[in-house]
C-alpha cells in the first residue's frame, strides 16, 4: 500500500516511526545538519542575508498551504488542523523580521524568536506529534521541512550576532507568549483541540509532565518547564555571545 499521500487516519497503526527511532534519527541529522548549514552560510555570506531570510519567511507559509491543502483534498481537514500551535507563529513573525527595518520591534521578534520558537521547533523536531505516519510521507516529510526552517531563522541571526540578548528579552518574550497562550487555551477548551498542547501531552517531556502531575498539575508544570527552557536557552545564547565577541572584537 502506498502510505505516502495517505492522512492520519487512513494509515495502519503500526505504520509510523518509534522517537528516536532509526527512522526517526535518519530524518533529525540531516535537519539539524541543514539548519547549521544554512545558518554558516549566513554568517559567511553577508549577500545571502536578506536572500536566506526571505526563502524562509516565504516557504514555511507555502508548506503550511500545501499541508491545509493536502488535508482538504483528503477530506480530513478540520479544526485542528488549523496553524494554531506555537510553532506556528513563525509563518508572522518571521516575515514581519525579514522586512520591518531595523529597531525595537524587529529586535523582539528576534528574541522571541530566539528565546520561544528555536527550542519550541528543536523540541518538535525531537518529539514530533506525527509519528503516527511513516517517515516518508508527505505529512511526515513537510513537517520535518517546516521545522527545520523554524529554527533556522533564529540559528542564523544568533551565530551572525545580530541578537543582543538582555534580561528584559526574558520577560518581553514571556509575557508575549503568555498573551497569546490565554486565547489559544481558550479556543481549546471551546472547540476541544489541542493547540500548544495545553489540554493533552504529546509523546516525551510534555508526557512525563503529565504523568508525574496529573491534569490538575498539568498546566502549572507545563508552565514550569517553559521557563525553565527559555532560562536555559537565554543562557546558552548569551555565553555563545559573549564567547564570539571574544573571540572577534571586530565583528558586529
Amino acid at each position: 500500500m502506498d502510505l505516502f499521500w495517505l492522512e492520519e487516519t487512513d494509515i495502519p497503526e503500526d505504520a509510523g516511526f518509534t522517537l528516536f527511532g532509526t527512522e526517526h534519527i535518519k530524518a533529525v541529522v540531516p535537519a539539524l545538519i541543514s539548519a547549521g548549514t544554512l545558518a554558516f552560510i549566513y554568517c559567511r555570506q553577508r549577500k545571502l542575508r536578506k536572500v536566506i531570510l526571505a526563502v524562509i519567511s516565504i516557504l514555511l507559509p507555502l508548506i503550511e498551504i500545501s499541508k491545509i491543502i493536502f488535508l482538504q483534498r483528503a477530506g480530513h481537514f478540520g479544526i485542528g488542523h488549523l496553524p494554531l500551535h506555537l510553532c506556528s507563529l513563525s509563518i508572522i513573525l518571521y516575515p514581519l523580521y525579514t522586512i520591518i527595518k531595523p529597531g525595537r520591534i524587529r529586535d523582539f521578534l528576534g528574541e522571541f524568536g530566539c528565546l520561544i520558537l528555536l527550542p519550541a521547533g528543536i523540541g518538535a523536531l525531537l518529539f514530533p506529534d506525527w509519528t503516527m505516519y511513516p517517515v516518508i510521507s508527505f505529512m511526515s516529510l513537510s513537517s520535518f521541512a517546516w521545522h527545520t526552517l523554524q529554527i533556522t531563522l533564529p540559528l542564523c541571526i544568533i551565530f551572525a550576532g545580530e541578537i543582543d540578548l538582555k534580561p528584559k528579552s526574558i520577560l518581553c518574550s514571556t509575557a508575549f507568549l503568555l498573551l497569546v497562550t490565554i486565547p489559544v487555551y481558550l479556543f481549546d477548551r471551546h472547540f476541544s483541540c489541542n493547540y500548544f498542547f495545553l489540554l493533552r501531552p504529546v509523546p516525551g517531556p510534555l508526557e512525563t509532565v503529565y504523568e508525574k502531575f496529573g491534569i490538575t498539575g498539568y498546566l502549572p508544570a507545563l508552565a514550569i518547564l517553559v521557563i525553565l527552557i527559555i532560562l536555559i536557552t537565554y543562557t546558552v545564547i548569551h555565553l555563545l555571545s559573549h564567547r564570539r565577541s571574544a573571540e572577534n572584537p571586530t565583528l558586529p
